[in-house]
């Protein structure tokens, strides 16, 4: 086994993560959602009944594949491979039982690596905006474990508690990273139309977004009308910076215009959420929907085709799939929450189900297209090949 592993990931065999991760979140995506609505009438894996599970697997597990395919970069194929094994096996696990000592250790090996990997590298940075990163994913690992943990010691409320309020730090992750690839695509877009865009990464809105949210996190258990205020104050900069890209301008680009309405979703979801929280609405969820299937599953999609694409020389803005994915996607996050008011919840909510599942089945056929125009397996044979002669 040992040689098999090693004729096919060879020791210098580099591999970029996203060509794996994304294919995984991807099908993962895909079936994750429907198994959870067949779960609820008893035809799925039991766990995934309970709405805490659910969200514990979109967050920690589809989401954070996400992170690890956009950020991990090129890497030794055997070393990517403890990443993948890892997260599969977290997987696997999470589907059995969520709150086996199997299912702890096999998140903490994941997270763990996944920290280790990216922490000092993200800690180089010299702007503090650039450096937060290193805070905000190690407490989106550290919580991993610590969610995991409070199901298995019986705590519910922490339990839940801390699933809920990890929904803001995935929600400034996306600020900060669909920014810093908006601005600059934005950015050239208006090069390549003779016009200059002025306002680009816009640092103070950006460190406004941080701090705001960051706020909003830490005041939650003590002040939570003050942390619902600090959240619709960070979607409202959120829809200016949106604003201020001029997205107008960029019609002849569906690609741009795509992730622009993935970052409105984000605005409209903190606004919706810091609502719930400073009135204390029965809404919860619905909010929270607006921002895990209106803005992570359109952002998701897209960055992942995005990235994909680019990475075999194609322009995104020539893949008609997106607008399509984009479209399904909305509809799926309107459903799901409009299944929270309407006598028809359960229509609604299979609607949804399928929208989700539907969006990126297409987004795994664009993936599986761009892997059949890269060929690993020869390249891997090559390298092997190369290091046998010398």
């Amino acid at each position: 086994m040992k040689n098999i592993l090693l004729r096919w990931f060879p020791e210098k065999t580099k591999v970029h993560a996203h060509q794996w991760f994304f294919l995984a979140a991807c099908a993962y995506a895909v079936l994750m959602v429907p198994l959870a609505m067949l779960a609820r009438h008893g035809y799925g894996p039991e766990v995934l009944a309970t709405s805490t599970s659910h969200a514990f697997e979109m967050l920690f597990g589809f989401a954070l594949a996400l992170i690890a395919g956009y950020l991990l970069g090129p890497m030794p194929a055997q070393r990517l491979a403890l990443f993948m094994i890892s997260w599969l096996l977290a997987r696997v696990m999470g589907l059995v039982d969520s709150a086996s000592w199997l299912t702890l250790v096999s998140n903490a090996v994941f997270v763990t690596l996944l920290a280790w990997h990216l922490l000092p590298r993200l800690w180089v940075a010299k702007k503090w905006r650039n450096r937060t990163l290193v805070p905000l994913l190690g407490l989106i690992c550290a919580i991993t474990i610590a969610i995991i943990l409070m199901n298995q010691l019986d705590y519910r409320w922490l339990h839940r508690y801390l699933l809920d309020e990890s929904v803001q730090l995935f929600a400034l992750l996306m600020l900060f990273i669909g920014g810093r690839m908006l601005a600059p695509a934005v950015a050239g877009e208006f090069y390549r139309q003779g016009m200059e865009l002025e306002a680009r990464v816009q640092p103070h809105i950006e460190a406004g977004l941080i701090v705001t949210v960051s706020t909003a996190f830490v005041l939650a258990p003590v002040a939570t009308p003050v942390s619902g205020i600090l959240l619709i104050m960070s979607g409202i900069l959120a829809a200016i910076r949106m604003f201020r890209w001029q997205l107008w301008h960029c019609l002849a680009r569906p690609d741009l215009i795509c992730l622009g309405l993935g970052y409105s979703w984000l605005a409209v979801g903190l606004v919706l959420l810091g609502w719930v929280k400073l009135t204390g609405s029965d809404y919860f969820s619905t909010a929270v929907h607006a921002i895990t299937v209106g803005a992570l599953g359109t952002l998701a999609a897209n960055v992942m085709v995005r990235v994909t694409l680019l990475h075999v020389k194609q322009y995104p803005s020539r893949i008609p799939q997106l607008v399509v994915m984009t479209g399904i996607m909305s509809i799926a996050a309107l459903t799901r929450m409009g299944a929270d008011f309407s006598a028809y919840r359960e229509i609604l909510l299979a609607t949804a189900a399928v929208a989700w599942s539907t969006s990126f089945l297409l987004v795994l056929f664009v993936l599986l297209d761009c892997l059949a125009n890269t060929p690993f397996r020869k390249s891997v044979r090559q390298q092997t090949l190369t290091k046998d002669r010398t």
